[in-house]
């Protein structure tokens, strides 16, 4: 008689601690290696997350005060942003006042619905339940730094050089990377199912 699978929780709890424990640690890393002391000393003098005046005020206080560090020349740097829209910049345009409590609702209704999720996917289902954690993850350490700050700090910058310009890809976290593996790993689950179902199932006669 074959055991019944047990889900990993165990496992599950400590890929999520650390997902969170790792996008907290960088980010604190970015705030000291990628800005100046002058940036801290100045700080309040600009406003974060307000309207889009003050918000370009604030960005060009931050680009006279942060330094880029060159991991590969050309391709992959380190830069210290404040990201106070969501991934890729969408709702950049839309009012601070709506938008801070709509991204808090969004990350409170992710964290309970994982959870719930994770009680009704079945134990055999691994690829699914090793991604929860990584899109929860991911989903609490943003939220943590809008309750900290207001706004989310990237700091991972690709880019490529085309005609003596740079292209770059939106700066990102760990939590962002966190989510992508996350529901890298939920499509990855999905395939064999989807390709399951469309399999006709061949008669004995």
């Amino acid at each position: 008689m074959t055991q019944a699978l047990k889900k990993p929780l165990i496992s599950l709890i400590i890929l999520f601690v650390l997902a969170v424990a790792l996008d907290q640690g960088t980010k604190q890393w970015a705030t000291h290696a990628l800005v100046d002391d002058g940036f801290h000393a100045q700080t309040d003098d600009y406003k974060v997350c307000g309207d889009e005046s003050e918000e370009m005020r604030r960005s060009r206080f931050i680009r006279r005060h942060r330094t880029s560090i060159k991991v590969i020349e050309g391709y992959f740097s380190f830069r210290y942003v404040e990201n106070c829209a969501s991934a890729f910049g969408l709702m950049s345009r839309v009012p601070e006042s709506f938008r801070f409590p709509f991204f808090l609702v969004v990350s409170l209704l992710a964290a309970a619905f994982i959870p719930y999720l994770y009680k009704k996917t079945p134990a055999n289902h691994r690829l699914m339940l090793y991604a929860l954690p990584f899109v929860l993850g991911g989903a609490m350490g943003n939220l943590l730094d809008r309750l900290i700050y207001r706004y989310v700090i990237d700091f991972v910058d690709w880019y490529i050089v085309i005609d003596g310009a740079d292209k770059h890809w939106p700066t990102f976290n760990v939590a962002d990377a966190a989510i992508v593996v996350g529901i890298g790993l939920m499509i990855l689950q999905m395939l064999p199912l989807r390709k399951a179902e469309k399999t006709p199932v061949k008669s004995d006669s």
